[in-house]
């Protein structure tokens, strides 16, 4: 039994189509994705945000649990990826976790890793002040 004339002759001539379509596809949704609104970044920005990768593990400093350097002698930064320590003072207490945050930096530096210190007040109506050390894939934020 022998195939359809026409099937025969189509051999791969469908993949041309295919690959239009596809490129058509691409460049549509790039179009689309280039058209996007950076203003919710930009908002998050304004509002005193910072500029930061997904955590890929997180320190919580809380009376009672470990060091960090004991924290990072089990779970180091990896390539690319930069410890952020994180410190959001509630109202008067600014001086407070500030000098807490340099004590964990130099935990830190002891530990032999380098980290970035971010200071900033805490939400308004927050009455609670918060340090943690985030280890993500991270970059500076660039200068505004």
């Amino acid at each position: 039994m022998t195939a359809h004339p026409v099937l025969r002759d189509m051999g791969s001539a469908w993949l041309v189509p295919l690959a239009d379509l596809s490129m058509i596809l691409f460049i549509i949704t790039a179009a689309a994705l280039s058209a996007q609104n950076p203003a919710p970044l930009q908002e998050h920005m304004r509002e005193g945000g910072f500029a930061q990768g997904a955590a890929m593990a997180v320190f919580v400093d809380a009376p009672g649990g470990p060091a960090l350097a004991e924290w990072l002698a089990v779970r180091p930064p990896g390539p690319g990826e930069l410890l952020t320590l994180e410190a959001r003072y509630a109202a008067g207490e600014r001086a407070q976790v500030d000098a807490r945050a340099h004590e964990l930096a130099a935990q830190a530096i002891a530990a032999g890793v380098e980290p970035r210190v971010i200071l900033q007040a805490a939400p308004a109506g927050s009455a609670r002040s918060t340090l943690r050390a985030v280890i993500a894939h991270d970059a500076d934020p660039p200068a505004p």
